[in-house]
C-alpha cells in the first residue's frame, strides 16, 4: 500500500496539480485574452484537467477538521460576474444532464461562467493547500478535490466541456460583442509557459 508521501507526490497527482493551476491562472487571466481565444483555449485546456482529474489515486483523509478555503465568496461572485459580462451572449446554454430534467418536461439554462468558477473554486482551494508542501493537508486536499470532482465540480466540467464544443463548431463570430471589463481586470497575462499555450502552438504549427 502506498503511503500518503508517495500518494501526493505521484507523477497522477503532480501532473493534476499543474493543469489545475494552470486552470486557475487562466480563468484569474481570462479578460486578457479575446473571446474567440479564450473559447478556444477553454476548448483543449477543460478536457485535460477533466481527464487529469480521473487519475487522481485514492487516498483518505487525516484531520477530522475541514481544510482551509482561499476562495471567499466575495471573490467568487466577482469571478463569476466577470466572466459573465466577458462571454456576454455566449454564456448560457441548454442544461441536458441536470437532475431537475426528469422532474418536468422543460430545458434548463446553465451558465458557462458560473461552471467554470465553481469548479475554480474547488481547484483553487486545492491548489493553495497543495503548493504549502505539508504532506498531510496535501494529501487532505487532495482527498477533498476528488470527492468534490466526483460529487459536485466534474459534471460541471463536463458540462463545460459540452458547452464549448457547441461553440466552438457553431462558426459564430465571437468577437462581435466586447465584453465588459473595467481597466484594472484587463491586464496581460503571461502565458508562454503554459502547457496549454505549447500544444496549442504546435497544433496551429501543424495547420501551416
Amino acid at each position: 500500500m502506498s503511503s500518503t508521501k508517495e500518494i501526493v507526490f505521484s507523477k497522477a497527482v503532480i501532473e493534476f496539480a499543474t493543469v489545475a493551476k494552470e486552470y486557475c491562472s487562466f480563468i484569474e487571466g481570462a479578460t486578457s485574452f479575446k473571446r474567440s481565444q479564450f473559447i478556444k483555449i477553454s476548448h483543449s485546456l477543460l478536457p485535460l484537467l477533466y481527464y487529469k482529474a480521473t487519475l487522481i489515486p485514492q487516498t483518505e483523509p487525516i484531520y477530522e477538521e475541514g481544510n482551509q478555503k482561499h476562495v471567499t465568496e466575495e471573490v467568487y461572485l466577482a469571478l463569476r460576474e466577470r466572466l459573465k459580462f466577458f462571454l456576454g451572449e455566449f454564456d448560457a446554454f441548454s442544461e441536458v444532464f441536470d437532475p431537475r430534467i426528469s422532474e418536468t418536461d422543460e430545458m434548463f439554462s446553465a451558465s458557462i461562467a458560473e461552471y467554470l468558477t465553481d469548479t475554480y473554486q474547488d481547484l483553487k482551494d486545492f491548489t493553495m493547500l497543495y503548493q504549502n508542501g505539508r504532506v498531510e493537508e496535501m494529501n487532505d486536499a487532495l482527498w477533498e478535490c476528488h470527492q468534490n470532482f466526483k460529487d459536485y465540480w466534474g459534471i460541471r466540467l463536463a458540462n463545460s466541456i459540452r458547452a464549448f464544443h457547441l461553440l466552438i463548431y457553431s462558426n459564430a463570430d465571437f468577437d462581435n460583442q466586447k465584453g465588459v471589463v473595467t481597466p484594472e481586470e484587463d491586464t496581460k497575462t503571461d502565458t508562454e509557459n503554459w502547457i496549454i499555450t505549447q500544444r496549442q502552438r504546435q497544433m496551429d504549427n501543424n495547420e501551416l
